[in-house]
């Protein structure tokens, strides 16, 4: 019996290959994606998983509230370690985490050092798989750990423990041994550093802080094996709260937690908690959208088999008559017709699992942050999943149409009067949801496309395709180097500061009268608003060398007056540090120092001293930036022989914003692709169907005189209703989503408008009409008497 069903199966699929191609191509891209999404989604999962005790690690994280909102921090007081390590036993082991911007020189060479700090146990308390060396070796200052990838960059081998390797600190020169070489840690691993040195080396780095200074900060890991003292060591590290309370007057804690490392990545991206020292977990839009893309593709595919599945179906009338006269029971046509589904499928998956490897390395070339690896064999899980995806488009795509021809009577089809079910209400709405996701999808890139062109215009409120930034580790560094570029004719400005935009700032509270609100603020020098571009609206710019400036005067942003609903700030004090009285002497123009990532916040500019510069600011017009900064870099090299060039574009910062958009762009425009191709088939085949259900009465109405044009019209109307109809829900449903996914990724983007919803209605309808257009013209055209021959 399996013998004589599989044969049928070929058979009919031979017969009516164009149709089966197209439903095995469509259910093999959305198995694909539905590949690409489910290891998409175990990346995330998995994340931190392939550390050992990722059970038992906690990091120590301050909660704060402030003007009525408690929030969650991911760092510490420097001195809080040593305190659990003397005073709270059954934190079994504790290490800090903390990294350096300096670089190592092997012979001549310089590189990135890609350096972090961190106590002896953090080897103990992570898992790093070691290839040469051992754990224990980072206990002596004086060594380095490094990944197998920096020791190929350094010296061209994996195996170099021994080896000799310098660290540039500002001009210092500082020799260690490497002490170990560990395999790079997966991409779903917060630490993504390519070396490590003992904590003891950071005071070195930072020679401004001490290891006693409540005032600075550090990433802070505990681990607790005995899950039963971990509530004693929470309420061990309260008292602790004092020492910083007495400091950080702009930082008081209200509670120190135990955060779970188990999930911590994934919440601190959530809930948009960042710190430089670790590698953040995707967001939750980028987990749950491929998911959402293959499953609307799967969909799109089941609907289109079903529909063509009934269409196939209308040429095996006599087939199933017979075998019924012959004593077939309903059920097994159920199980062969079912059963020839499955095949299908079947086809489709082992397709699809090929065209998946293709996806992952698309996907995997998207995102330089994420790398998706496929595993077929040695996950039962994913197994599972393909099994599941089977089965659910096997029954999704082939029940209606084996409940529903099976049902036929074989009196009825022998004689020829079973009147087949043509688009029936089952079969338009799923032609109409077809064409609601396709649109959905093309509105999608096509809002994507527009949002790109609108963010890479976006007034930041500073000249960010002009400027450069240049790092420095001081005032005298700064001039040296100022001094040297200052000969290029076509440098326009150039300026110190001590933080920049895009670049460091600090937060603070500060008061005016009752009211009191957290402020971003930078520290700047003389020229820096003309060198960054920023617009002066009121008021004045600093005075060169004033010590009253120094002291006294701020320059504030436009959303910093809003947010006092100040209407005339110029003259207003404010004050800082509950101590220091400021006043406002100028009104900037908002300046959007998270990007469009995070709203505008209000921001204060404050006057600072040549001294503390720790950042030259270079502007230059555009078109020869390029050429600016090579001139600068050959500068450099000859006044700091020992140290990279720090220069950054400072357009780069948007590189990102623009990067997740565009790729945005080519997922809905594959989508759309696919779902269309697939969606403009199943128009065709349902076409197809009611043409040859009506063709007596096309042959009766081209025998009346109807014109070949009446006759389009007559084909047509009800698929240019169900069209109208999936239009509007598609164009309902892509401004949701559309509106959902950006807002979930940016505050600040370009809603879908009219115009995008117009052209992707305007486009489905000419790809429709081009698909069926030479059909229905045919069909109209036909010479009656070959219709009604048989009558």
């Amino acid at each position: 019996m399996i013998k004589n069903y599989l044969l049928i199966t070929l058979r009919s699929m031979m017969k009516n290959k164009f149709f089966i191609f197209i439903n095995i191509f469509g259910l093999s891209i959305g198995i694909a994606c539905s590949i690409v999404a489910y290891f998409n989604w175990e990346y995330d999962q998995a994340f931190n998983r392939n550390h050992s005790h990722v059970g038992e690690i906690y990091r120590v994280s301050p909660l704060r509230t402030f003007d009525g909102t408690t929030e969650m921090h991911t760092m510490v007081s420097i001195p809080l370690a040593n305190a659990i390590r003397q005073n709270i036993p059954d934190a079994d082991h504790v290490t800090r985490l903390n990294r350096s911007w300096t670089n190592f020189k092997v012979g001549d060479n310089l590189f990135p050092g890609q350096v972090r700090y961190v106590d002896p146990d953090f080897f103990t308390m992570f898992t790093f798989d070691f290839l040469y060396g051992r754990p224990d070796a980072i206990k002596d200052k004086s060594t380095v750990m490094i990944s197998d990838e920096m020791a190929k960059t350094l010296f061209g081998s994996t195996d170099v423990v021994g080896r000799q390797l310098t660290q540039v600190v500002r001009e210092q020169l500082k020799e260690f041994t490497v002490g170990g070489v560990f395999r790079k840690q997966p991409m779903n691993s917060s630490f993504q550093a390519q070396s490590y040195m003992h904590y003891d080396n950071f005071f070195d780095d930072a020679n401004e802080i001490t290891e006693n200074d409540w005032r600075y900060n550090t990433v802070l890991f505990v681990q607790v094996k005995d899950p039963s003292r971990v509530s004693v060591v929470h309420s061990q590290l309260q008292p602790y709260r004092e020492n910083n309370n007495k400091v950080r007057e702009d930082f008081q804690v209200t509670e120190y937690v135990l955060d779970p490392f188990d999930g911590m990545a994934r919440r601190d991206s959530n809930n948009e908690r960042w710190t430089e020292t670790l590698h953040p977990a995707n967001a939750r839009a980028a987990v749950i959208t491929p998911a959402i893309m293959a499953v609307l593709i799967l969909l799109i595919a089941c609907f289109n088999m079903t529909n063509t599945s009934i269409a196939i179906s209308s040429r095996r009338l006599k087939e199933i008559g017979i075998r019924k006269v012959m004593g077939s029971m309903r059920v097994q046509l159920i199980i062969q017709f079912i059963g020839e589904t499955l095949f299908i499928c079947f086809l489709a998956l082992v397709i699809g699992m090929v065209l998946g490897e293709v996806l992952i390395s698309a996907w995997n070339s998207l995102w330089t942050e994420m790398k998706l690896t496929s595993h077929y064999l040695d996950a039962p899980g994913f197994l599972i999943f393909l099994i599941g995806i089977l089965c659910f488009t096997g029954l999704l795509s082939g029940s209606y149409p084996a409940f529903y021809i099976s049902g036929f009577e074989p009196v009825g089809i022998l004689k020829g009067k079973q009147k087949f079910g043509g688009t029936n209400y089952f079969t338009r709405i799923l032609l109409c949801l077809q064409y609601a996701i396709s649109l959905l999808a093309i509105i999608g890139s096509f809002a994507f496309y527009e949002n790109s062109l609108f963010q890479r215009d976006f007034d930041l409120g500073f000249d960010q395709k002009g400027v450069m930034i240049v790092y420095v580790s001081n005032g005298q560094e700064y001039e040296t180097f100022r001094n040297a570029i200052a000969r290029n004719k076509d440098i326009q400005a150039i300026a110190g500061s001590k933080h920049s935009v895009f670049s460091s700032r600090y937060r603070d509270p500060v008061k005016h009268e009752s009211r009191q609100y957290e402020v971003d603020i930078i520290d700047v020098g003389d020229g820096y608003l003309q060198a960054m571009g920023l617009t002066l609206l009121e008021g004045r710019d600093f005075q060169k060398d004033s010590e009253t400036d120094r002291r006294e005067s701020v320059i504030i942003t436009e959303e910093f007056a809003k947010t006092f609903s100040w209407d005339k700030p110029l003259g207003k004090e404010i004050l800082w540090h509950d101590t220091v009285k400021l006043y406002v002497v100028g009104v900037a123009k908002n300046v959007f120092t998270a990007g469009l990532w995070d709203k505008a916040q209000p921001m204060m500019i404050r006057y600072t001293a040549p001294e503390n510069y720790t950042h030259a600011i270079v502007s230059a017009p555009v078109d020869k930036l390029i050429a600016v900064n090579a001139s600068m870099e050959q500068e450099w090299k000859q006044i700091f022989p020992n140290r990279l060039y720090t220069g950054r574009y400072l357009n780069e910062e948007m590189k990102e914003s623009l990067t997740v958009n565009d790729n945005i762009v080519k997922i809905f425009a594959f989508l759309g692709i696919v779902a269309m191709v697939l969606s403009v088939t199943g128009l065709f085949t349902l076409v197809s169907l009611n043409i040859i259900r009506k063709m007596k009465e096309i042959g009766v109405r081209k025998v009346m005189g109807a014109s070949v044009g009446n006759i389009a019209r007559i084909i047509n109307t009800e698929f240019a209703i169900i069209l109208l109809i999936a239009s509007a829900a598609g164009c309902l449903l892509g401004a949701l989503l559309v509106n959902m996914l950006m807002s979930s990724i940016w505050k600040y983007y370009l809603p879908a408008g009219s115009n995008t919803f117009v052209i992707s209605v305007v486009l489905m309808f000419m790809l429709s009409a081009l698909a069926i257009g030479y059909k229905v013209f045919s069909a109209a055209s036909m010479n009656p008497v070959s219709t009604l021959r048989d009558e």
